[in-house]
């Protein structure tokens, strides 16, 4: 047997997990949390074993006697099994990792003659556009700055056929699939007609969107939800994350409400709006880093449907777990969970695990220095807002 590499091994506040990275993320594939045996077990199977010579490797590694060896031996196989259905092995070697077929030149630089469009900040990144600036949509003009040429994130719509290079495909879902060259990744959106292919360089400090002409306003609003993409994994490489989410200001701080599509983070942002007066700063997604040592929100365009966005940056409260319950309650959680939970609200880019421990790492960061985060079990009513207020209170000092 093999594992599959599709998944790693994680620790969470020294707490053993095996998680989903690339396509498994993409295909809301499960992680699972697992105790130290498991762990070493997970750590053989990097080579491929029979279930005996596993079981060998189990033996000499706890020094069994042979009145513990059937005992081991059936916690093994229950744990394999565990695996299995969970897709975190390979069968008789059906599994093998792609190689990465590279064609590239290494001459993905930028254009020197090419129209300024505009130049845009947030969360203190600096993006410069340039090329056809009838495609772009003016959702960016609310953050708009001064250009003085030192971009931190360059992008470019260009009409234009791109070269013809090949890679390793990391990650296909319905709204943008992706190519990992030596020196940059390839991204397509199969949403959008107009949208050829955008290249990405690794270092993300550049970026070239190939397209047609002709752009109407939807496929200016799906250019504008292509480049959320690029400029997300230049804010991962930066420190920061965007966590989906709803969010509202309240004394001095913002609070997020986080939960998967259809649980209620904007009928809870709403409800406090409504009870408490408190302003709604992003419908939909935050931008979350620290600053200075402090966890911090920063404004950014993006807000969903809810057209509710800030340009301003903020300090942070904390996060706010929803589950639905029948009755409202606000429930503490253990450390390694904290870190979970808001790590599995994330939706900058996990093409690998390189970029999964980089989300690990700010989100621990950011709880270390002082944001809370908690669930609330609740309904959708008053009740909910007024037990959540009452535990903040306590909290904030």
């Amino acid at each position: 047997m093999l594992r599959n590499d599709s998944f790693y091994l994680k620790r969470i506040a020294d707490i053993p997990y095996i998680l989903p990275v690339g396509q498994m993320v993409a295909d809301h594939k499960r992680g699972v949390k697992i105790n130290e045996t498991g762990a070493f077990i997970w750590e053989c199977i990097k080579e491929d074993l029979s279930i005996e010579e596993l079981n060998e490797k189990c033996f000499k590694h706890y020094e069994a006697s042979d009145d513990e060896k059937d005992e081991i031996a059936a916690g093994t196989d229950e744990f394999i099994k565990l695996l299995d259905s969970l897709g975190m092995t390979a069968k008789d070697k059906d599994f093998e990792k792609p190689d990465i077929h590279i064609t590239g030149t290494g001459g993905f630089v930028p254009y020197k003659n090419i129209d300024f469009i505009k130049s845009v900040g947030i969360a203190n990144i600096k993006i410069g556009f340039y090329g056809e600036g009838e495609c772009l949509t003016d959702k960016f003009d609310a953050f708009a700055i001064k250009s003085d040429g030192a971009d931190d994130l360059r992008i470019e719509i260009v009409n234009e056929t791109p070269e013809s290079l090949s890679g390793k495909e990391i990650v296909i879902n319905a709204a943008v699939e992706t190519t990992e060259c030596d020196d940059r990744y390839i991204l397509r959106f199969p949403e959008s007609e107009k949208i050829i292919e955008c290249h990405l360089s690794k270092k993300g400090n550049f970026a070239r969107f190939y397209t047609y002409k002709d752009f109407d306003e939807a496929e200016k609003e799906l250019l504008f939800h292509a480049i959320r993409t690029v400029f997300l994994y230049k804010a991962l490489l930066k420190g920061i994350v965007a966590i989906h989410s709803a969010s509202i200001l309240y004394k001095n701080s913002v609070w997020l409400f986080s939960a998967p599509s259809g649980t209620g983070k904007s009928t809870h942002a709403g409800l406090w709006k409504e009870l408490f007066e408190t302003e709604i700063v992003n419908g939909d997604l935050n931008l979350l880093g620290c600053k200075d040592g402090k966890p911090v929100v920063y404004g950014l365009p993006w807000c969903g449907t809810s057209n509710t966005f800030d340009v301003n940056t903020y300090k942070l409260g904390g996060v706010i777990l929803l589950k639905r319950n029948q009755k409202n309650f606000v429930e503490d959680l253990p450390e390694d969970e904290k870190q979970l939970l808001v790590q599995q609200r994330i939706i900058s880019p996990s093409w690998d695990a390189k970029a999964l421990d980089m989300q690990f790492d700010i989100v621990e960061n950011i709880i270390k220095n002082g944001a809370i985060v908690a669930r609330l079990n609740c309904t959708a009513d008053y009740e909910a807002a007024i037990v959540m207020k009452e535990y903040l209170d306590k909290k904030i000092i």
